[in-house]
């Protein structure tokens, strides 16, 4: 899974929620824009302007937001989650009327949960809870707030990394980008703006992200797994994976009983296997 804002620059975000991506780390400020404000064509492009489009992220509080997600949901078939947001929940009740059904990256770039006004986190317990995603690297969310969650509706809990660029590589500095123009420090699995504590991203595995929710969580792996392939096949509404039914394409992968990958198979061939040193190690 992945945010999808936009194609040219335009974030439906909030400055106050937009952690690394505040006005003054871009190159151009002037690309953000509220979904009032944007022409949509001009930002998804020509000629067919949604056809690469799958999920979009937007701040239900910014003007236009509810119109652009009921376009978004009924005209084009794309899902809108809600984030990068300083919404209320009553806000948030509201942009799932009009069409969104899932919160990105829950409880980071949101207001926080309070025993008074819960914001955008809150809804994951309501009657008709959105679905949900959670960075479970032990940086973003303690694995407390991670076990909350799943526990309050494992139906609807997915799975992401939010894994960066420099996943998988030594420890260190490395340079910033059009999105991030500063030095990023990973240290670990948590990256953050070079002499500051902004956090960027992550670099966790998948394979990780599943393991510790079944640690943190004490649910089993297939219900872990569920997190990371059902749930979301339900979100998007996908018809021709991510579920093992006849007819659907045979894209899974083989854990053992702790959630450690074995094998990888795409299309019904397999691309990955772990070598036999492991196995017999594991």
């Amino acid at each position: 899974m992945f945010e999808c804002y936009t194609k040219r620059g335009t974030r439906y975000i909030h400055t106050e929620n937009a952690s690394a991506q505040v006005p003054k780390t871009f190159l151009d400020a002037s690309l953000l824009q509220t979904p009032s404000q944007a022409k949509k064509e001009k930002v998804y492009g020509h000629p067919k302007p949604f056809s690469c489009l799958k999920l979009v992220t937007l701040a239900p509080e910014l003007e236009g937001s509810f119109e652009l997600t009921s376009t978004l949901t009924n005209d084009h078939d794309i899902q809108v989650s809600l984030g990068h947001s300083a919404a209320d929940f009553d806000t948030g009740i509201a942009a799932m009327r009009a069409g969104a059904r899932s919160l990105t990256h829950v409880f980071n770039a949101m207001s926080p949960l309070h025993h008074r006004n819960p914001g955008l986190g809150g809804l994951i317990s309501s009657p008709d809870a959105p679905y949900f995603s959670l960075i479970a690297d032990g940086v973003h969310l303690h694995p407390t707030i991670v076990t909350m969650a799943f526990r309050s509706n494992p139906t609807r809990c997915i799975l992401i990394t939010d894994a960066l660029e420099m996943a998988g590589m030594p420890d260190g500095v490395y340079p910033g980008h059009a999105q991030i123009p500063h030095p990023q420090r990973k240290q670990g699995n948590k990256v953050v703006i070079d002499n500051t504590d902004t956090l960027i991203g992550s670099c966790v595995s998948m394979e990780d992200c599943v393991r510790n929710l079944k640690q943190w969580a004490g649910c089993s792996v297939p219900e872990a797994v569920c997190c990371a392939t059902e749930n979301i096949v339900n979100l998007m509404n996908l018809k021709d994976r991510g579920i093992l039914e006849t007819g659907r394409r045979a894209d899974f992968a083989i854990l053992d009983e702790t959630g450690k990958l074995m094998q990888t198979w795409i299309k019904g061939e397999k691309v990955y296997e772990r070598a036999s040193a492991e196995f017999s190690n594991s």
